[in-house]
């Protein structure tokens, strides 16, 4: 938002800052402010002067020596320009002046100079020395943006100078020699700071906004708005009686809001779709007259980035900036009816804009129509069938209050932003709705001649009242500093914040209407005393009885997790969470499409939906490393996924979200390391799992079986991660990529793959405190088992066969030999099992052991009785 400082000391006493102070002071308080831009002229000292000789210059055929007269003295110039003559009234600068460089448009101060051996006492200025080339400067009596469109205006820039300097007794005349250029030229200087209001402040979109934060901050007295002394000569001679007409006005106007007459028919206003708006209201007025706004409402206008077309559209600009409040004004005649409505919009309904764009409306898209069309988008921008023009008589001037999330709705609906839905998206002040109206309506009685007829009006201008308590001591707990209470309270005054009562420990505040979207609650007042009074004049100190941060034990656990993967040499990866069917095919993967997170306006085939599984990501990251040309790749990610359960609501988005662990291993296991090269296989991933399980203390849990219906996995060389329970639960599968798939890939090299739900994971850990006991004093005894058996026979039976037929001195059993081949019959494999017993009360003898190992081979007997053992 631009804001003009010349604007905003109509509300507030700002002559004893600097631009430079108001900015500053705006940013430190939460408005930051991006640019300060001076408009008007950019040359000091500049007054007009007459040329009363010219004469050739002696060392130069292409100089004259021009003697000049000031207004006080006479002076001799040496000039260039072929324009001048005697007699003609030009700019001319004194040696101190400050004048702009021609060629590089850089301001500089005008020195002594001699010219071919004759002291030049100043110069004559051209425009472009002046700087009246440039859009930087405003013409106050024309009422544009530039002097350069101005003097078009009056015959064109050029006619005040042929090729040279600025000819001024051309255009103006009764001017005389020692005049301020500026005021001849009408040039009225401003500044202007461009704003960036955040989000939930809609009420800094507006001068009154900005000016109630200024007044807040330097404690200065704010004045409402009265548009009969925006400028001098706008003043009426009796300002006090025009005051006071005003308020019997608007008194006047609030009372007429049920009987408003067009045509003998009463005018009736209608919101059928009461989720769009809370409140609407319509002024009626005629016999406008349509032409140029005033002067001082023009130039503020244009000083704001907003283009002057006439008298109706600009006062709804001007309130608009002033207020915060959108209008619009439709033509009344052209509307056809006197009824006016705020609907959705018709599916396949069309609208052409006032930018005469024809736009395709939706459900979400919000209009204002009659019984037979739609006239405008409601919060956005009217229509091109209801447009004031310079035939226009009457109109209904529209004041109303949409609800940020519908006009957000709407103007997406259709690709629209404007200046109003900006202002309708971050919360309009509902109070301003008809202040506003009554306000604009008043200004074009003024400066269109419209005869007022009333306001019509529907809805419910205003929301529930929110009262807060402010306890002070809370203040200074949050705070950590002390902050005089008459202080906060004279803050929160300033900022609009009603004082209902207050005692010596508290005071209860009645928050403003404009505020009402983002202060709900105590701890919001504190922010707004702690960002008026400064931050950095609160002082740095530390928080009273402070506690260690206590950090959770799942949040331990992925740290751990974390640690663990880095450890064995993997590297972190971070990938998109949005995926497409593309991918998914390329891959191979299964997926399901009704629990599909589908995006709304996708912009690639790449990214139409959430993922519902990592292991496109990590492929797609293993691609792009080999075609990079980097083969060993070891690389994890913990992510999340997204299914479909049922639809949004309030209280939940219908979607499931998982979090996973999943990765990658492919190329040399010590990382390119040149000697001891090793290539990982189907136990290199599995080992790594195993240490993440054994580290998380869930290893004996855990069991591994063979699996060989996953579509992106090598059949023979993957496996799923089964947990032991009751009802036994699928952590995670792993193995080898599928062959179709790599070679899909185009991958040269075999990739081990992995991915383990952490949410189960998570659930199913132990979670408390670990707990020591004494280390044995007696030693464990290993005894090795050797047996020839059906080559399906699978692991995990084995040990739980072990397991079961052996006594509590049993410890642990581990696999260390595998043969097949010669003397083992086909079909058949041998295994050797290392068996460790142990007794933590006793040394075991030889009769113990040899029982213990006796009882675990007929167990073995038992369960496979088609096994031999092998001495």
């Amino acid at each position: 938002m631009l804001v003009s400082l010349e604007w905003l000391s109509e509300y507030v006493d700002i002559s004893d800052l600097s631009p430079e102070q108001i900015a500053h002071e705006l940013t430190m308080s939460g408005l930051e402010i991006e640019d300060i831009e001076k408009i008007g002229a950019d040359f000091t000292n500049i007054v007009v002067a007459e040329i009363r000789e010219l004469k050739p210059h002696p060392q130069a055929d292409k100089l004259q020596l021009a003697r000049i007269f000031n207004g006080a003295e006479e002076k001799e110039v040496v000039c260039g320009a072929k324009n001048i003559a005697v007699g003609q009234l030009i700019p001319y600068a004194s040696v101190g002046s400050e004048v702009m460089d021609r060629k590089s448009g850089e301001k500089f101060t005008l020195k002594p100079a001699v010219i071919r051996g004759i002291e030049s006492q100043g110069m004559l200025c051209s425009a472009e020395e002046l700087g009246l080339n440039t859009s930087d400067f405003q013409r106050c009596e024309a009422g544009v943006k530039s002097l350069k469109d101005g003097f078009a205006g009056l015959g064109g820039l050029n006619s005040f100078q042929d090729d040279g300097i600025l000819i001024l007794n051309r255009k103006f005349e009764n001017i005389k020699a020692g005049q301020d250029v500026k005021k001849v030229l009408g040039i009225l200087e401003d500044t202007v700071l461009h704003a960036c209001p955040t989000a939930n402040r809609g009420d800094e979109m507006s001068m009154l906004g900005i000016a109630r934060e200024i007044s807040a901050i330097f404690n200065k007295k704010l004045h409402l708005p009265s548009h009969s002394n925006c400028h001098s000569e706008a003043q009426p001679k009796n300002l006090s009686n025009s005051v006071n007409s005003q308020m019997n006005r608007s008194f006047a106007l609030l009372r007429m809001t049920e009987e408003v007459q067009h045509d003998n028919e009463k005018f009736r206003v209608e919101i059928k779709d009461p989720d769009t708006c809370k409140y609407y209201s319509a002024g009626i007025l005629k016999d406008i007259k349509i032409k140029p706004a005033p002067e001082w409402m023009t130039r503020r206008l244009l000083a704001s980035g907003v283009r002057s077309i006439n008298n109706v559209v600009d006062i709804t600009n001007y309130i608009m900036l002033e207020y915060g409040q959108p209008l619009h004004a439709f033509d009344l005649d052209k509307l056809g009816e006197n009824f006016i409505s705020v609907r959705r919009g018709y599916s396949e309904e069309k609208l052409v804009t006032l930018d005469e764009t024809e736009r395709k409306l939706t459900t979400e898209s919000v209009v204002i129509a009659t019984n037979k069309e739609s006239v405008g988008l409601a919060g956005l921008m009217g229509g091109f069938n209801s447009e004031v023009d310079d035939n226009t008589k009457n109109i209904t001037l529209e004041s109303a209050y949409f609800y940020p999330q519908t006009t957000r709705k709407s103007a997406r609906s259709v690709g629209l932003r404007t200046e109003a839905s900006a202002r309708f998206e971050r919360g309009a002040d509902i109070g301003a709705v008809k202040p506003a109206l009554i306000r604009a309506m008043e200004l074009m009685e003024e400066f269109a001649d419209a005869k007022i007829c009333g306001i019509a009006e529907t809805g419910e201008n205003k929301f529930p009242e929110i009262d807060i308590t402010l306890r002070f001591s809370e203040i200074t707990r949050i705070l950590g500093t002390e902050i005089p209470d008459y202080k906060c309270i004279e803050i929160l005054e300033n900022l609009g914040f009603k004082m209902l009562g207050k005692n010596t420990f508290s005071a209860k505040f009645n928050v403003p209407s404009f505020r009402i979207n983002d202060v709900t609650r105590e701890i919001d007042l504190i922010e707004e005393i702690s960002r008026i009074h400064g931050y950095d004049k609160i002082e740095t100190t530390l928080p009273k009885n402070t506690q260690p941060c206590e950090i959770s034990k799942e949040t331990q656990t992925i740290d751990k997790i974390h640690n663990i993967f880095i450890g064995k040499g993997f590297r972190e990866i971070v990938t998109s969470s949005l995926t497409g069917i593309p991918l998914l095919e390329w891959v191979g993967i299964n997926y399901n499409d009704s629990e599909a997170v589908k995006v709304m306006n996708p912009q690639s085939d790449e990214h139409t939906m959430l993922r519902q599984t990592l292991i496109p990501s990590i492929a797609n990251v293993v691609k792009y490393n080999f075609d990079q040309g980097q083969k060993n790749l070891w690389i994890y990610e913990i992510g999340k996924t997204y299914f479909y359960k049922s639809p949004a609501d309030e209280k939940n988005t219908g979607t499931e979200e998982k979090r996973i662990l999943a990765g990658a291993i492919s190329g040399n296991i010590n990382q390119g390391i040149w000697k001891n090269k090793e290539t990982p296989d189907f136990y290199s991933l599995k080992g790594i799992i195993e240490t993440l399980l054994k580290e998380l203390k869930i290893e004996s849990r855990v069991e591994y079986q063979p699996v060989s219906d996953i579509s992106y996995l090598h059949p023979g060389r993957a496996a799923q991660i089964k947990l032991s329970a009751k009802n036994p639960i699928i952590l995670g599968t792993f193995g080898e990529l599928h062959p179709d798939t790599a070679e899909k890939c185009k991958f040269n090299q075999p990739v081990y793959i992995f991915e383990i739900n952490l949410d189960l994971l998570l659930e199913n850990l132990n979670l408390t405190t670990p707990r020591f006991k004494e280390l044995p004093h007696y030693p464990a005894v290993t005894r090795d088992i050797a047996f020839i058996l059906p080559q399906n026979t699978d692991y995990q039976d084995i040990i739980r066969t072990i397991k079961k037929a052996s006594s509590n001195l049993f410890r642990k059993a581990e696999i260390f030999d595998l043969y097949q081949g010669e003397h083992v019959p086909q079909g058949s494999k041998s295994v050797a099992f290392r068996i460790t017993i142990q007794n933590p009360e006793a040394t075991l003898t030889d009769e113990i052991i040899e029982a213990e190992i006796k009882k675990i081979r007929e167990g073995l007997k038992k369960a496979y009785p088609e096994a031999s053992f092998r001495e």
